[in-house]
């Protein structure tokens, strides 16, 4: 009897190792007729449409809803009017399986897919773009939404817009106007997994950055508030002048202050992480708060004045720090770390 068990044992052993050896086989064949590239092993294609408003037609909005596109605004000074190229999804025979409204009224532009469909055995591996290309010096509001895909804002000279409200479920952010983002209301950047990028923005209003899973950095930038947050990341900040409230956390990284850092007040927290202002940097504010539970508190740079200008309240926990509680001076500085050290260093 065990005899007769170890045959069937070793019989089984051995079918599963061919058949391992066969899917194998069928994968590499498979893959090299397909040159290794994962896409096209897609069963979704796309088509590629395109939609123009009339010249001189003004728009005062773009409101784009996609459930998987890369979007590209780029302003133009070759463009005379709006153009959109858009990608609507189709099956292996060409059939249009999700529906794409493209309106425009009152000078809102709106772009929206819908797609209600479900295939259990339908595989997505391709990310389409869609385009949106403005006239050089088009002032509108833009809020752009997509599932999977990145946003991206780009021009060879200034962006003006009344309001900025830009998400991306799983993408990056990339915001560099070669000649800055001009925001007379509020901006907000959000990607739930991917890195949020910012540079050049000037907001008369209030500026938010977030990401659950990648690092955050905004750079040459102003505002009347920022709020940066990231759960897994590094939040890096890099020239800023901040008229109200800068407040920036993270629960997984690093938070790293640049070049020059100025708000009314600073706050910076992270459960795991150091932060420091890198050298050569200046952060000054007419309050300062830091607090990290495993981590360094490091001024590689400087605190803006002189150590007199300020009054200390000091918590190391287990570490060390070169600055005692104490101080009469009228800035206030509170600096905590559970696990860590705190070394603080003065422009003057």
């Amino acid at each position: 009897m065990a005899k007769t068990k170890r045959r069937w044992t070793k019989a089984l052993i051995i079918i599963g190792i061919v058949l391992l050896v066969a899917a194998i086989a069928l994968f590499v064949c498979g893959m090299s007729a397909a040159d290794w590239d994962f896409k096209k092993l897609s069963t979704v294609r796309y088509t590629q449409k395109e939609y123009s408003l009339e010249e001189g037609a003004q728009t005062d909005s773009i409101f784009v809803r996609y459930t998987s596109a890369h979007v590209e605004i780029s302003y133009r000074e070759d463009a005379s009017n709006v153009q959109i190229s858009y990608p609507v999804r189709i099956n292996s025979n060409g059939e249009e399986i999700a529906s794409v409204s493209v309106t425009f009224d009152g000078g809102a532009l709106r772009v929206e897919e819908k797609d209600d469909t479900f295939d259990l055995f339908s595989w997505n591996l391709s990310t389409p773009t869609l385009t949106v290309i403005l006239p050089a010096g088009t002032e509108c509001s833009l809020d752009i939404d997509t599932g999977n895909g990145s946003v991206s804002v780009s021009a060879a000279n200034a962006v003006n817009a009344p309001s900025v409200k830009v998400h991306s479920d799983n993408g990056d952010i990339a915001i560099s106007p070669a000649g800055g983002l001009h925001v007379r209301g509020n901006a907000e950047f959000s990607s739930d997994n991917g890195r949020v990028a910012v540079e050049g923005l000037t907001a008369e209003g209030n500026v938010t950055l977030e990401s659950d899973n990648g690092n955050i950095d905004l750079t040459n930038a102003s505002a009347s508030a920022v709020s940066a947050e990231t759960d897994n990341g590094n939040l890096t900040l890099t020239n800023l002048q901040v008229s109200g409230a800068l407040t920036v956390k993270s629960e997984n990284g690093d938070i790293r202050l640049r070049e020059s850092v100025r708000a009314a007040s600073f706050s910076a927290e992270t459960d795991n992480g150091d932060i420091f202002v890198a050298e050569g940097g200046v952060l000054g504010a007419n309050e300062l708060t830091f607090r990290t539970d495993l981590g360094d508190i490091r001024i590689n740079g400087a605190l803006a004045g002189s150590q007199s200008d300020y009054t200390f309240f000091i918590n190391t926990g287990t570490g060390s720090s070169n600055i005692p509680s104490g101080g009469s001076g009228a800035i206030r500085l509170n600096a905590t770390t559970d696990l860590g050290n705190i070394t603080l260093r003065f422009e003057k």
